[in-house]
Order: structure tokens, then sequence, then C-alpha cells
């Protein structure tokens, strides 16, 4: 079925549902089954497959009849009397809004809500949902299929905080906890406790105990409910959007304060007194840890320095008098310094008069250096950090990847690393999410495709294969020997597994991954302000189309307001950094 058109009036009824939810749950307090019926919607999702998901087919009697199904009638029924008053809504929008009220009702955390999805009438085989009898290698086999992680599953497990077991279901009798309509953290309190009276305690439940990967998990939302709440709302968002792509990925609208959208302005004024809030708290750190050369002025006589800089890239590259993966990796090397910078917001933007840039890029980077500073004595306005990443997206594009964003103004550094953080061949699966967590890099799809693009970079023009696609995860699933290390890594770690999988079989999905992650290894380097700038620019624009024209002018004139001020303080910022002393202690 088709994907409903998500405008200013679906999420007026949106709004109204949610209302109407909050009204039905409480007063019905019904709230652990919407949530199951939510998570059993979704739960049938296959990554590979690409099918299964949320995607209201939990009403189809096939499926409602499934075993791990048994009482949800009770619930779509429930539902029904929302979707009559709302029947533009989807059943598949309504059932994970359902999910994501029930635990706002009963004090859980808040989880963003994004509509769009649309139905289906087709339900996927019975078996793909968990067994409560089964232990800890079922319970990863379920969620890893559906791209989970293990902080998902024991985060997940966690709303078993509300309500209880039915024989008649399940075959298991009793609730979790001693207030089974309240979201908190007594879950894992109840768990770590080796005798809860009269309370349940599943295989399912006794395995996020005795798996000594699930427990640190357990022990932390125990002692920490904040964290429970941040983790368990990151988890069931992503859970609700399996296989969904909402109708925006640069500007996600948030249903649950629908009341922006009718008060644009106000919203975004909002919004840019947190922006300058937090501009403050970058300023202060910045200054503690380093000194900035001057930033570059990104007028519009400096974007038409980039594009001319751009233009000769491509036409190196074009030309074959450069190598596209020679420049990749050139970018790669400048975006990993930030591993072995502390954190410093600076790394990577090296210029390359500095030796230790050339031992950082190694040796098959040396002509790029020499090509980039050509290119440089083209366009001296050009700091280097920019020409580096600019040189990147370039060969991104050239290979046969997407059209990647670049947001100009980097500022450069006379001060590098020792080495370069790129990912060793030699690393384990641990080595390597360490290494990009250094870099903000977490998400498994993210570090599985930043690795591909990386393997292209390392090939240089001796590669055989001089094409960004997904053929080396294509080769990879097949490979059976003369694997290194790293990728018998990415063979044996579950997480990384399901992303090679994934990106063998469909293309479009390491494309997108792919653009986001290496968009984000590129801004690193990028000022506080010049990110906050393209950031809004963005923003305002997708708020005209939802807003109109009329509502639109009082967001532009807050968003200019935001802008001058954020300019003011930049202005400050520059100034504090040029006087201040070269060293800091």
């Amino acid at each position: 079925m088709a994907a409903p058109i998500v405008d200013a009036e679906y999420l007026k009824e949106i709004d109204k549902a949610r209302r109407d939810l909050r009204a039905l749950i409480s007063s019905k307090n019904c709230a652990p089954i919407m949530l199951r019926l939510a998570w059993h919607d979704a739960g049938t999702y296959d990554a590979t497959t690409r099918t299964g998901g949320p995607d209201g087919s939990i009403r189809n009697e096939v499926e409602y009849k499934h075993g791990a199904n048994s009482g949800l009638k009770i619930a779509i029924d429930l539902c029904e009397e929302i979707k009559a008053r709302h029947p533009k809504i989807t059943y598949a929008d309504l059932y994970q809004l359902a999910g994501v009220v029930a635990v706002e009702v009963t004090g859980g955390p808040t989880i963003d809500f994004v509509p769009g999805r649309k139905d289906s009438l087709s339900s996927p085989e019975e078996g793909r949902l968990p067994d409560a009898k089964q232990g800890p290698p079922h319970l990863r086999g379920v969620f890893y299929r559906m791209g989970l992680s293990d902080k998902d599953i024991v985060a997940l497990s966690g709303g078993h905080t509300l309500g209880r077991a039915h024989p008649e279901r399940s075959g298991f009798e009793g609730p979790w906890t001693k207030e089974p309509l309240k979201f908190d953290n007594s879950y894992f309190v109840e768990l770590l406790k080796e005798d809860s009276e009269d309370l349940l305690k599943l295989p399912t439940d006794k395995a996020l105990v005795e798996d000594p990967q699930f427990r640190p998990y357990v022990e932390l939302y125990a002692k920490d409910e904040e964290a429970f709440f941040r983790d368990y709302a990151e988890s069931h968002k992503k859970l609700s959007e399996l296989g969904f792509t909402p109708p925006s990925s640069c500007f996600k609208l948030t249903v649950k304060n629908s009341t922006v959208l009718a008060q644009g302005a106000v919203g975004v004024a909002v919004a840019a007194a947190v922006v300058i809030l937090s501009y403050f708290y970058e300023v202060n750190r910045r200054i503690k840890h380093y000194v900035l050369l001057m930033a570059p002025r990104v007028d519009e006589k400096y974007r038409e320095e980039i594009n001319k800089a751009r233009i000769e890239l491509e036409n190196l590259v074009k030309s074959k008098e450069f190598s596209a993966p020679d420049f990749l990796r050139l970018a790669y090397a400048s975006q990993f310094t930030i591993a072995n910078s502390h954190h410093d917001d600076n790394a990577g933007n090296t210029t390359s008069t500095d030796d230790a840039t050339k031992k950082k890029t190694q040796s098959p980077n040396n002509n790029s250096l020499k090509t980039i500073a050509k290119i440089k004595a083209n366009h001296p306005i050009i700091t280097y950090p920019d020409l580096y990443q600019l040189a990147g997206i370039v060969a991104v594009k050239e290979l046969g990847g997407l059209d990647i964003e670049f947001v100009p103004g980097r500022t450069e550094s006379l001060i590098s690393p020792d080495e370069s953080c790129l990912p060793d061949v030699k690393q384990s699966p641990a080595e390597l999410r360490d290494v990009f967590r250094k870099v903000e890099i977490s998400d498994p799809k993210h570090i599985v495709a930043l690795y591909g693009g990386l393997k292209l970079a390392t090939a240089g023009a001796q590669g055989t294969n001089l094409k960004l696609d997904n053929s080396y995860f294509v080769d990879l699933v097949d490979k059976k020997k003369d694997l290194s290390p790293a990728e018998k890594a990415l063979l044996d770690d579950p997480e990384f597994h399901n992303c090679v999988q994934c990106y063998a079989t469909h293309k479009e999905d390491f494309f997108e991954n792919y653009e986001e992650a290496y968009k984000k290894l590129a801004d690193l380097g990028l000022p506080y302000s010049a990110f906050i700038k393209s950031t809004l620019e963005k923003s305002v624009s997708q708020v005209k189309k939802v807003l109109g024209a009329q509502k639109a002018v009082g967001v532009g004139v807050a968003v200019a307001a935001a802008v001058v001020i954020l300019s003011f303080f930049y202005v400050i910022n520059r100034r504090t950094a040029k006087h201040s002393p070269h060293q800091f202690q």
C-alpha cells in the first residue's frame, strides 16, 4: 500500500490521535498491551530481506493468531476506536504511536515519533518474535536479524516493567515488578535480586543476568534510571522505525510537540536560544584545549573559490592524472587524526606544511599532498582542511558514490598528532569500535559502511575495482579464505555481519549509510558556527515547506536574529582566541 502524505493536515490528525490514545490508555489502564502491540508489529523485521516490521500487518487475522501474539486482538480492537475517529492515519503509524503514548502515560521517557509508515496487507511467517523459553543465543538471533544490538536487547527488555504474563497467552503468570503500571527501572532492580517474591522471571529475563555481555547493562540500568530512560527511548525509536524511511532525512518532524508547527517562529526562536547556550559551552571548551588559527571567512568569494577548486579536482580525476582513491585516503587520514587528539574539534585540520601531516597520511599520500598544495597555490584563501575534505567528497562522487554535501569553513592548525589512527587491519571488533568511537561513530552500520569505503581508499591506483559500490561486501560474504583479521572480525561479529549481509544485497542502503557516516566524519573539524549556520539554513527551508510562506516570515525573522547573535559571539570568540596565550596548562 502507498505511504501516507505527511502534510500539515496529517500531522494535526496525529496530534489529535495522540490525545485520544492518552485518554483511552489512562482510562482503561491498557498501557502494557498497547506497548506489546507496537513491539510485536515492529519485531518481525528482517534486515536482510527487508520484510516485516512496523507496517500494521499485525491486524491481519493470520498474524494476530500467531502464538506469540495471543491476546493482542484486544489491543487491535481498542485501536479501532481511534482509527474510526482518524481514518487518515495508517494502522502502522497508529500502532507505533500507541506504544509511544503507553510509555509516556506510565511515567516513562518521551520518545521521538516520526509518522509516515505505510500499511501492509501481507504478513510475515510465524516464528520471528522472541520465545520466552529461550536463552541468549535465541535473543541475539532475533534482535540481530532486525539490526539491533546487545544494548537494544537489554534496554527494550526493560519494557517488562509494565504489565504481567497471562497463562492462557504465554503459559507464564505474574508481573515482573511490584507496580506493573509504572514505567521505571524496577525491572532491572528485581532482576539482580536472587529472590523476588511473587514476581516473574522468564528464561529470557534470567539470560540478561547470566550472559556476561548483557549483565553490565542490567547493572547500569538498575542503579541509573536516567541512563535506562535515555537508552530505552533510543532503542524504542529504532525498533519503531525498522525498515521505515522518514519523509525527510534532514528535518524530522517531531509530532509530540506539534504546536511548534503552528507557531513556527516561536519554535525556531527557542531552538536558537538552545543553540546559543550550546555555543557558549563550545567556546569555553575550545579555548581551554587549543589555539585557533584565523578561521576562513566563508563569504561569496570563498564559496566561488571552493567551486573552482572542486572543478580542478574533478578534472584531475577524470583526466586520470590522479587517483580518486588516493584523494579519498587523504581525506580519511585527515579525519581520523581526531582519534589521537583527545576530541579536539580542530583535529584533522593541520596544514600540509607540517611534517606530521606527511607522516599521518603515509607514503601513498605524499603525491596527494603535493597535488593539494598546487591547488592551494591557485586558491590561497581556501584552508588546507577544507581542500582535504573537498578532495574526499569529489573522490566519492567520481568513484560512483553519492554527491555528499560539503560545508566549508574548517580552521587550520599547526599542531598535528604523531600519527594517523586509520582502522588497522590487525584490529579486533572491539578495537575497531574503539577507534570509530573516538571519532564519534558508534553505529555498527556506519562503522561497516566507512570501512568498506576505506578498503577502496587504500586500494590506490593499483586497485582492481576502482568504483564505490557494494561489491566489496558481495565479495566478502562469499569469501572463504585469505581473510584479513579485520574482514574476519566483520564476519564474526554478529552486528557487523548483519550489516555486511545487508549491504551485499542492498546497494542503496550502503550508499545511504555511507553518505550519512562520511558527512559526519568530514564535519568533525568544522567550526561550530559553520555547522550551526548550515543546519539552520536547511531547517528554515524545511519549515517553509511545512508552514507555508506566511508563517515562514516569522520563522525567517527569528532565525535571522539567531544568526546575528551567533555571529556576534563568534567574533568575540575569534578575538579571544587570537589574543590568548599559545600554551594552555
